[in-house]
């Protein structure tokens, strides 16, 4: 990976000051005065001493020079730009006519980016040492069992997968599908495959349901997935199902039980049109084991809280979900 320092087309100096600042999870750029950052307790504007410097047309052209060095485009058709920067960080951004004048930009600094993201089996300790379940989850996970994370936007699930990827045992290949690329775990045997949007003409998109076909005939050992959000997960469940154990997934949702409700409900959207949800369920038994969903405390939003499930079953059309507590106890 290319260094921020040779970019060819570097970003804007006062930007690049925020995002180098390890506290800052979110920056959101709404114009030339409106930045804002989230430094784990919501979005808050940053007081500027003076205009951000620079206007729409050199925004503009920054943003451009980001997509020729990486070989995408866009058009007023679909103006929305999907980016990985070379600094490691990600960003969306909006651009005219759906946006007003000024583009607008979401970036989501990863904690490892701009950095070397090796990381210690202690120092991974030592970042969820509050959070009991962890050192199980670690041991499940170099055991060969399935896990589906889920949470909210921000609430951790990058940095909870990367360290939990980074517990698998360094011989055994790992898979990654990613719409873009977050994950990037201390694994020396480590691939990810990005998926592609269609171009200009509607041609050439490469969605990860294919991907994740093409992945089955990679020998993989471990398969992860970034974002289900599409079809890709009833392949998943299909795979899981099958020999291929141990796989990853990150899901939004609220809380463990919803992340199933989401799965189901993404398989019925994006299945066959006879696809019965029974047959589902009976997937998601056969080869799901742990949901672990990931939250910031209320009380202290910087402050990770893991709530672990464990799917035993189902009984009709109930999947039984026992909190790690019980089981536990």
């Amino acid at each position: 990976m290319r260094s921020p320092s040779a970019e060819p087309f570097p970003l804007p100096a006062t930007l690049a000051e925020l995002l180098s600042q390890s506290d800052v999870t979110d920056l959101c750029v709404n114009g030339p005065d409106a930045v804002f950052v989230d430094r784990g307790e919501g979005m808050c504007k940053v007081d500027l001493s003076e205009s951000l410097p620079m206007g729409t047309e050199a925004l503009s052209r920054w943003l451009m020079g980001q997509l020729s060095d990486q070989g995408k485009a866009w058009d007023a058709r679909q103006p929305f730009i999907d980016l990985r920067l070379p600094s490691g960080h990600r960003l969306h951004a909006v651009l005219p006519p759906i946006a007003p004048e000024f583009p607008l930009l979401s970036f989501r600094r990863l904690s490892s980016a701009g950095e070397h993201p090796r990381q210690r089996p202690e120092a991974r300790a030592a970042r969820w040492a509050d959070q009991p379940s962890w050192a199980f989850l670690e041991r499940e996970v170099r055991a060969g069992e399935s896990m589906l994370v889920s949470g909210a936007t921000g609430a951790g699930k990058t940095t909870l997968m990367n360290d939990l990827i980074s517990a698998i045992p360094s011989e055994q290949r790992i898979l990654a599908l990613e719409d873009t690329p977050e994950l990037d775990p201390d694994h020396p045997h480590f691939l990810s495959l990005q998926s592609r949007n269609a171009n200009a003409d509607g041609f050439g998109e490469i969605p990860l349901r294919t991907l994740l076909k093409q992945t089955l005939r990679m020998r993989p050992d471990r398969l992860l997935v970034g974002e289900c959000r599409g079809g890709e997960i009833l392949e998943l469940l299909q795979a899981l199902n099958t020999g291929h154990r141990g796989a990853l997934a990150t899901v939004h949702a609220n809380c463990p039980r919803d992340a199933l409700r989401r799965i189901e409900l993404l398989c019925l959207i994006h299945g066959p049109a006879n696809l019965n949800p029974a047959l589902i369920r009976e997937l998601l038994v056969g080869g799901l084991r742990w949901i672990v969903h990931v939250k910031r405390d209320p009380h202290d939003p910087k402050r990770r809280q893991l709530v672990v499930a464990r799917l035993e079953g189902r009984e009709g059309d109930t999947l039984l979900l026992r909190p790690m507590v019980e089981f536990n106890q």
